[in-house]
């Protein structure tokens, strides 16, 4: 059974109040600070973190994924075997966990991570909670070899279907996994990197309610709708963000 999958998100921002003013008012998240470090909840169920940039940081506002592995050093070098980079060795953070940053051979940006408190990690088999992140999406300049590589270091399996218009969309399938419809289950899913977005990355999902309502309030906080409300077959509406720090961020509404 392949254990590989997304189980955090960290916001990187250089205007951390503003972000928790943004990302409170859209989605309702609750925010408790820790030092230089913001932890955010969904509901009762705590999600991910926002951390304040310094200035020296040449990285705009990001929003970075991290993926549960057994050890964090093992899978740095692998991702440096298959042609990835490191951005952050192995760093160990007492009684929470080790993480690494790296980034695929396109470029891009994901955090390998081991928890440090047993249990932590376990997953759960069940339709995402509203207002927690549901799916994770790598936009990609060359598909061919982050399917490779993410096949080689994770074990995923790349299931591409075709989307129209000669365009594929590519499933990261985890072998020996179903999804709470009993449907093989996927880490995230992969597409090509769209005209005019010469770079790769990451692509974070919120579970939502109401697409377009959310869209329209998105606008009038400061953020900016990239995709608007789009329908998709048997999967739901979406939209892609970005926000007013200019991270990248996408909604999913579930069919009705």
């Amino acid at each position: 059974m392949n254990t590989h999958r997304f189980v955090w998100h960290d916001l990187n921002t250089k205007d951390l109040q503003g972000s928790q003013r943004f990302y409170g008012e859209i989605f309702n998240w609750t925010f408790k600070s820790d030092d230089n470090y913001v932890h955010i909840s969904a509901g009762s169920q705590m999600i991910g973190g926002m951390r304040q940039m310094s200035p020296q940081e040449p990285y705009p506002t990001n929003w970075m994924g991290y993926i549960a592995v057994d050890d964090v050093a093992a899978t740095v070098g692998k991702i440096t075997s298959a042609g990835g980079q490191v951005h952050m060795p192995a760093t160990k953070m007492e009684n929470v966990g080790t993480f690494a940053v790296t980034a695929d051979p396109s470029g891009g940006v994901f955090a390998p991570w081991k928890s440090a408190r047993p249990g932590e990690d376990v997953e759960k088999i069940g339709m995402p909670a509203m207002f927690t992140f549901s799916w994770d999406e790598l936009v990609t300049t060359d598909p061919d070899a982050a399917a490779k590589f993410y096949a080689t270091v994770f074990g995923w399996k790349p299931n591409a279907m075709p989307m129209g218009n000669g365009e594929t969309y590519t499933l990261f399938e985890r072998p020996g996994v179903k999804n709470f419809k009993g449907d093989p289950a996927a880490a995230g899913g992969m597409m090509k990197s769209p005209p005019g977005v010469p770079y790769s990355f990451w692509l974070p999902y919120v579970q939502v309610d109401n697409c377009d309502s959310l869209c329209e309030r998105a606008t009038r906080l400061g953020g900016k709708v990239m995709v608007p409300g789009t329908d998709i077959p048997n999967v739901g509406r979406f939209a892609c963000w970005s926000d007013p720090q200019g991270a990248s961020i996408a909604v999913i509404q579930p069919p009705r």
